[in-house]
């Protein structure tokens, strides 16, 4: 009786080692799985990964590391005036976790050659939780040789708020933005952006993009002799792979020289590493 207790004794140690063997190696594989399934890579969808596609930007702003482009082309025909064909190209990057630059060069609506270069930053949310609020900082040129003597460079200073929501196949943007015209006349504007639809399928999303802008100091008429312009219209994307082309067009305002109410389009061709 005394061997057998001895025995039962001496096999306590053996089988807590064996139990708390066991019992490691099943946390480390658990936590080896949950760590897996947390770091698996989230599907790309080059539709739902554009700092910008016409007018709004998104406050998700790009992937770390990626870049990309699209060429355009812009259209605009208003009673009262000659047409007017312009274009361009745009093209961004990601070089830090929360910062995208993007740089736009375009001979816009109004004729003139526009440069301009904006951050994007992210400032809570994520993309994978389906929402983000973001900031803009953005310089652009609106034309050179301007002003009374033709040698004046019309320039303004942008800031503004990014809003993102993204969920089943849904998106959301809204951008609100202060723009302050760096000249002598101190021209400054109030603007919102806004962009919206639904994916329909692998490869198409359907929506709609647009740009409101009020005068709010400064001249107070614009070039169309009100104190407001604007250009919306129904937008899609098709996007395969790293590739997508988007069409937005419809009625518009901005660009005319009159009260009248024009059509405006753009059409875009680009892709994304």
């Amino acid at each position: 009786m005394i061997g057998i207790a001895r025995r039962l004794w001496l096999g306590v140690p053996a089988a807590l080692t064996l139990v708390l063997g066991s019992s490691v190696a099943s946390a480390q594989a658990f936590g080896k799985s949950a760590d897996q399934v947390e770091r698996a890579p989230e599907r790309r969808d080059v539709r739902t990964e554009l700092p910008i596609a016409a007018y709004t930007y998104s406050a998700h702003g790009a992937r770390k590391g990626t870049a990309g482009g699209q060429g355009f082309v812009l259209g605009l025909v208003a009673p009262g005036q000659t047409s007017t064909l312009g274009g361009g190209a745009t093209v961004w990057g990601a070089p830090l976790e929360r910062l995208t630059l993007v740089g736009d060069a375009q001979r816009n609506i109004y004729g003139n050659f526009s440069p301009s270069i904006a951050a994007i930053v992210p400032l809570l949310g994520e993309r994978h939780q389906g929402w983000s609020l973001g900031g803009l900082g953005k310089f652009k040129i609106d034309g050179f040789a301007s002003g009374p003597r033709k040698n004046e460079i019309e320039s303004e200073l942008e800031l503004g708020a990014l809003i993102s929501f993204a969920e089943d196949g849904f998106g959301l943007d809204l951008n609100l933005v202060a723009g302050r015209g760096l000249g002598d006349d101190g021209e400054t504007d109030s603007e919102m952006r806004l962009r919206l639809g639904h994916n329909l399928g692998e490869l198409v999303w359907l929506g709609l993009d647009a740009q409101g802008r009020v005068r709010v100091a400064g001249p107070r008429t614009l070039a169309n002799g009100r104190i407001w312009d604007f250009a919306a219209g129904p937008q899609l994307l098709l996007g395969s792979g790293s590739f997508f082309a988007v069409l937005s067009a419809g009625p518009a305002t901005m660009g005319l020289l009159s009260k009248d109410i024009g059509f405006t389009s753009m059409l875009g061709i680009g892709g994304t590493t």
